[in-house]
């Protein structure tokens, strides 16, 4: 989806600014002249953008030249944040608000000279849900991936909301890959923060993780690059050609699928330790210690590298006293399942649907819960538990489970009811 664009208007004409003392400096001098809004906007509580007003001498031909530079973020200009995105249909609404925006600042642009703007520079950017996986442990994995040509590098760094950012960056654009959700945290600390309350009640109980994939173009001649393959008559394309939901998701996943093919075909270690660490640490009951938890990784790794009966030996020739009993103790089920396989599955499948995550949809977005992965921290319950909630006799809560009212997890011969399965019978039994 298109997220944030600078927009330049050539030859800006000075009576177009009736409010010339908005600006820190005088317009009528040569040089660059920064809006007041820039840093500090009023206290309203709506986006206003970055504007920048230039005045130079022109090389060709050699006159006096103005020009007016328009930095704006679209999702946060309409819906108040970038969580939310926007679709072609927004195209005249973006026109409208960006033009009374500018107004308020003293600036008179029409909508239509907005849509046929040209582009210094704009990003494509795209949120990726990944269901319960943490979002570290994806930028980890992306992090295998070579750069996709000899004059691209790679960096990976910690910015200041607290997250982490991957970027596979070349002169004219660069590949970001972030934690959004570090932001988000962020962003419901504030009073007037713009998400819906039921996204602020998923990020502060920590089930919302997403993934931001932004494609950055800095300059003209970079995205014309990427571009032309596109469409050959692109370099003479305006913001309203280039405002497209189906440029922007052959873009993301043509250069997803150029970072992420060489990356998945390399070997893959199935015991990963920090993945493992962190399914210790959720999977428990009560909070851990740091100790006792790289403690529980350490003999998780025993076992598995050396096998029950060695690691029995083993612990009795340290001393330990009852050397099975510390192996029950502190070690679980390795994950048999290979998350990594996921990472690729997630993001193939929300690139190739490219749904647009607006308002709406996000109040209507449904979680998916079908894979074991997602169900593997849910408090599970026992049928006599079951019959003590509910003051039955455990024979009427099996009756209803070889009925199929009930949905059970089969367990060797044992069976192990969910609280989702529970709550989703009990609102059947409501008469």
């Amino acid at each position: 989806m298109f997220d944030l664009g600078t927009f330049s208007f050539k030859d800006f004409d000075d009576q177009d600014i009736y409010a010339p003392d908005m600006f820190e400096s005088p317009i009528q001098d040569f040089g660059i002249h920064y809006h007041v809004y820039n840093k500090k906007p009023p206290k309203d509580g709506l986006y206003y953008p970055q504007v920048i007003f230039k005045r130079y001498m022109g090389k060709y031909p050699k006159r006096e030249t103005t020009k007016l530079i328009v930095k704006c973020n679209i999702p946060k200009l309409l819906h108040g944040s970038n969580i939310m995105e926007v679709t072609d249909n927004d195209l005249s609404k973006v026109c409208t608000v960006l033009s009374q925006r500018l107004d308020v600042m003293g600036i008179t642009v029409s909508q239509i000279d907005i849509q046929c703007a040209e582009l210094d520079g704009f990003e494509y950017g795209k949120n990726i849900l990944t269901g319960r996986i943490p979002v570290p442990f994806i930028l980890s994995e992306i992090y295998r991936a070579d750069p996709i040509h000899s004059r691209m590098d790679i960096q990976r760094v910690a910015y200041q909301n607290g997250g982490e950012k991957l970027v596979f960056y070349s002169s004219g654009y660069e590949i970001v890959f972030y934690d959004k959700t570090y932001e988000l945290q962020n962003e419901i600390k504030h009073k007037r923060c713009k998400l819906p309350e039921h996204l602020q009640k998923e990020v502060k109980a920590g089930r919302l993780n997403v993934l931001r994939m932004e494609m950055r173009f800095h300059n003209r001649r970079g995205w014309i690059a990427v571009l032309k393959k596109y469409n050959s008559s692109i370099r003479f394309s305006n913001f309203g050609y280039l405002f497209s939901q189906q440029m922007s998701k052959q873009v993301l996943r043509d250069y997803w699928h150029a970072i992420s093919d060489p990356a998945r075909k390399a070997p893959i270690n199935v015991f990963d330790p920090a993945f493992e660490l962190w399914r210790i640490a959720k999977g428990s009951k009560k909070t851990l210690k740091p100790q006792a938890l790289l403690a529980m990784l350490g003999t998780n790794y025993l076992k598995r590298g050396a096998g029950h009966h060695e690691a029995v030996r083993s612990l009795k020739r340290l001393g330990f006293s009852n050397p099975a009993l510390f192996l029950r103790q502190n070690t679980g089920a390795v994950s048999r399942i290979n998350w990594r396989l996921d990472v690729w599955r997630f993001i193939d499948y929300s690139l190739n649907r490219f749904v647009c995550l607006t308002p709406n949809k996000w109040m209507h977005l449904k979680k998916r819960t079908s894979a074991v992965w997602f169900k593997r921290y849910e408090a599970f319950l026992t049928v006599k538990e079951v019959a003590q909630q509910l003051n039955v006799s455990t024979k009427v809560i099996r009756k209803e489970i070889y009925r199929k009212r009930l949905q059970v997890y089969a367990i060797g011969n044992r069976f192990r009811i969910s609280r989702t399965g529970l709550a989703a019978y009990l609102n059947r039994c409501i008469k």
